[in-house]
């Protein structure tokens, strides 16, 4: 039975939420949504290499992103304002195209 709208309106999202990469892959690699207030998304590396996530709001040019550096075997956090939504990528330390990347997300509140 769906939920109600009340009922929607009274269930609280996380504060916080991990996305494992595997071989380049995210995990889980649809939405992933946390709370308005100081929500976080990690990005947790399980791979022996370095990648490159770049980040770009819905319906722009994601070449054009803001990138981040994420460690071999290590950790990036992003931190969520209300109503921020952010498309990614997990690319190779040295590609600087999108399409030779794997997508993920939205990233949202």
């Amino acid at each position: 039975m769906p939920a109600t709208a009340a009922r929607k309106a009274k269930q609280t999202l996380p504060k916080s939420a991990t996305i494992t990469i595997q071989d380049q892959e995210p995990s889980p690699d649809g939405v992933v949504e946390v709370s308005p207030d100081g929500g976080r998304v990690h990005f947790e590396n399980k791979d022996k290499c370095d990648y490159r996530l770049r980040f770009w709001r819905p319906k722009t040019d994601p070449n054009q992103g803001l990138d981040l550096f994420l460690p071999a075997g290590g950790r990036a956090t992003v931190l969520i304002k209300k109503n921020d939504e952010f498309d990614y990528s997990v690319m190779g330390i040295d590609v600087d195209k999108v399409a030779n990347g794997h997508g993920g997300g939205p990233i949202k509140n």
